[in-house]
């Protein structure tokens, strides 16, 4: 049923909500869990600052990680991704098709907030309305 777990995160309080829910999902379902982080692509950014976001991406995946494995996880159904993209909602599709994902799970709100999404964010709106899999959306 759910038996592989896409959880995509972020350093935002909704980020670490959708990863304790996938937790939870995990443990309840014996499932394995990918911890996904996107770093945004921008064309107007540096060789200096991409090897920074990507140095920060993989200190967050690490954190998450270790927090699971500390949370029960075993080892073995945990491991991690990263990803680099202009749009982070296509990158997560991407991960769960290429990887056989089940579900995903998001935060309602991610680290950067725009005024065209004033009820959900509009990467977790992008997951419902053009993704195949079951999205979960931790608020």
């Amino acid at each position: 049923m759910l038996s592989r777990i896409l959880v995509a995160v972020d350093d935002s309080e909704g980020g670490k909500k959708a990863f304790d829910y996938a937790i939870a999902i995990s443990k309840k379902f014996e499932s394995s869990l990918l911890i996904a982080h996107i770093i945004e692509e921008y064309g107007t950014v540096g060789h200096s600052i991409v090897t920074e976001l990507e140095q920060d991406s993989q200190r967050t995946l690490k954190k998450y990680q270790s927090t699971a494995k500390d949370l029960g996880l075993k080892s073995s159904q945990v491991s991690v991704i990263a990803r680099k993209g202009m749009d982070v909602a296509e990158k997560i599709l991407e991960i769960a098709r290429d990887e056989n994902m089940e579900a995903i799970v998001v935060g309602g709100r991610g680290k950067y907030l725009s005024s065209d999404s004033f009820l959900l964010g509009s990467t977790s709106s992008k997951l419902v309305h053009y993704g195949g899999h079951t999205v979960i959306i931790v608020k």
